[in-house]
């Protein structure tokens, strides 16, 4: 918002109206039939140049550019566009209407009388005055009697009690009934716009003005009411003490761009979307007939940021207050407006001495805010910050707008002596919005607002396992081999899990060929064959030396065979019990596995009758030819 031009009292009349001779300056430079600039530094050309243009409900000053918001454009508005290069008209910008008036429309949280008749509307932000007196804050509108005939203002209202939440229409009620907790307060400093933008001579209507603030003070009783920071979320209305439920305030400030949220006693806790001043270029509204300072809101036609009765309500970023509802109205068929009073620009222009904390009233020093910065973390990784040592820290998360994550929650941790905490962070991959608050001696810090994402670190995936093969025995004498407990085991290592991998016998006794054995690897990436001889009543047809080769199915070019070998001997040239085993067989762990840590399943081969034999390969019979070898 350019503030510089508007504060030195750019006065732009209201709904405008003017000729244009003399008060445009055209560059030295252009040909009298170009294009001309409208010199915005001059408050008299700026006036003289907007007084004959009717029907003007918005405008504002930014970067040497003057924008106009009008219903519709007239000739007169079509005329002006050719002729000025510096002057944008944006058509659709419609007149919105209070709400709050004596029709029972209005407000949020507290009842006004106008004369035999009424109306309702919301408290802002509560606080205290310079004299440490309570005071609350709302829109000024809900302050005045407004003639529905003339537009014109028949004198104050009189505050009244607060509205029963329970049956608010914010809480799903009809709304109107007195709480009966007594008359709130006396009005102070109240203020609705400027003069009534009236009459069909646009030359005679007023000027704008900083002071056209939608603002009122309401002096609490504070024999009846104690007024208490923070700005409620409506969650407890059933109970009657929204006082259960509230967003604390730290400080009022400025609007920024982005999203923002409200609390009103028609629509309760709502959220919007400030609306950016390259869309919506305007510093002054037309509210009710009346100019209103301030900025815009939008929000789903379905969601609307307000709704009348919520006039007054307060309009909060994070903890911070930045204004009041003012008016609103639907911008188009999907998108519901709303005006909103700047509250800091409001304060000013009032000269409302507002604050937060009582004044001279000592308050324990808040513990400072934890420190967090935004993290990337495994699943249910640790979440980390600092804090105060010792400090209680209230961690919240939700998951981001837009995004898939599905967990939500909150913990409550103790910092170690060193500041230090953590939390487990969400199982669920995704991104999700943190919170961290410390708690120290019952008083809490400012929260710490923070961002993490939940994703699987693929650059940590384990180095695969170097490859590895084990024959046990290598040697074996051939009355060992043809034992189905015994035989020889080869294990190999260094596979994907799942993977197929392949036992081939590459070379064997004269005649051995062909022999292929089929195994998967476990979830080490291991996998064990079996081989022993079938024929037990000729064990000799089985001597000789036998040289394996295994490969993996997801092998590439760069991978070799891994390779290995074992012989089968006549029992007197061997060692009579097979190698490294004790007087049964057994190997050193007692299971007969021939040393592997895998159990022989699935691929065994078993072989050789007499002479030529068959190999039998998961139940496939494999024909194996082999010289029988002569006894003699």
């Amino acid at each position: 918002m350019q503030k510089k031009l508007v504060q030195s009292s750019l006065a732009i009349s209201a709904a405008a109206a003017l000729s244009l001779s003399g008060a445009l300056v055209a560059s030295p430079a252009m040909a009298d039939n170009a294009p001309q600039k409208l010199d915005l530094q001059s408050e008299a050309h700026v006036q003289k140049a907007l007084s004959g243009i009717e029907g003007v409900n918005a405008y504002g000053t930014d970067g040497g550019e003057l924008s106009i918001g009008v219903a519709k454009k007239t000739d007169e508005i079509k005329k002006l566009e050719e002729k000025y290069q510096n002057i944008k008209v944006t058509e659709g910008v419609k007149e919105l209407k209070p709400y709050a008036k004596n029709d029972l429309v209005g407000g949020a949280g507290y009842l006004v009388k106008a004369g035999e008749s009424g109306g309702a509307c919301s408290t802002g932000f509560s606080g205290w005055d310079g004299d440490g007196k309570p005071v609350v804050l709302t829109a000024g509108h809900c302050s005045k009697i407004i003639n529905e005939q003339t537009n014109e203002f028949d004198g104050d209202t009189t505050v009244d009690q607060t509205e029963k939440p329970s049956i608010s229409e914010a809480n799903g009620g009809e709304g109107f009934q007195a709480s009966g907790n007594g008359v709130i307060g006396k009005w102070g400093f109240h203020n609705f716009g400027g003069d009534l933008l009236e009459g069909a001579d646009q030359n005679k209507w007023p000027e704008p003005s900083e002071s056209d603030i939608d603002f009122a003070v309401i002096n609490v009783d504070e024999s009846k009411y104690n007024v208490k920071n923070g700005i409620t979320d409506w969650s407890t209305a059933d109970s009657d003490d929204l006082a259960k439920s509230t967003t604390e305030i730290t400080e009022v400030g400025a609007h920024k761009d982005g999203a923002i949220s409200k609390s009103g006693r028609t629509t309760g806790k709502t959220d919007g979307e400030v609306l950016p001043r390259s869309e919506y270029d305007f510093d002054y509204q037309n509210v009710g007939g009346r100019w209103v300072h301030g900025f815009g809101v939008t929000a789903p036609i379905d969601k609307p940021f307000s709704q009348p009765g919520d006039s007054g309500g307060g309009v909060y970023q994070g903890s911070t207050a930045v204004g009041v509802i003012s008016g609103g109205g639907d911008l188009d068929a999907n998108t519901s407006f709303t005006w909103v009073a700047d509250l800091d620009h409001s304060l000013e222009e009032s000269g409302t001495d507002f604050n937060l904390e009582k004044p001279g009233e000592e308050t324990p020093e808040a513990p400072a805010a934890p420190k967090a910065e935004d993290q990337t973390i495994e699943p249910e990784g640790k979440v980390k910050g600092k804090a105060e040592a010792g400090a209680e820290v209230e961690v919240k998360w939700k998951a981001a707008e837009g995004a898939q994550a599905a967990e939500n929650g909150s913990e409550t941790v103790t910092a170690d002596k060193d500041g230090n905490f953590s939390v487990e962070g969400p199982k669920a991959e995704g991104d999700y919005n943190y919170t961290a608050t410390a708690i120290v001696d019952g008083q809490k810090s400012k929260t710490t607002d923070f961002d993490v994402t939940v994703e699987k670190d693929e650059s940590e995936t384990p180095a695969p396992v170097e490859r590895e093969i084990s024959v046990d025995p290598e040697q074996i004498a051939a009355s060992d081999f043809v034992k189905e407990d015994k035989g020889v085991t080869i294990t190999v290592k260094g596979f994907e899990e799942g993977e197929k991998v392949t036992l081939e016998v590459a070379n064997g006794p004269e005649g051995v060929e062909g022999i292929e054995l089929d195994e998967t690897a476990n979830e080490n990436g291991a996998a064990a064959f079996s081989i022993y001889g079938t024929s037990a009543e000729n064990p000799e047809a089985y001597l000789g030396k036998y040289d394996v080769e295994v490969t993996g199915a997801n092998d590439t070019e760069d991978e070799s065979a891994l390779t290995g070998s074992f012989e089968v001997v006549a029992d007197e040239d061997g060692s009579g019990g097979g190698s490294g085993g004790d007087d049964d067989g057994n190997d050193d762990d007692g299971n007969g596995d021939g040393g592997s840590d895998l159990p022989r399943t699935g691929a065994e081969l078993t072989g050789l009758a007499a002479g030529a034999g068959l190999l039998l390969v998961g139940g496939t019979a494999v024909v194996l030819t082999m010289r029988r070898k002569n006894n003699n």
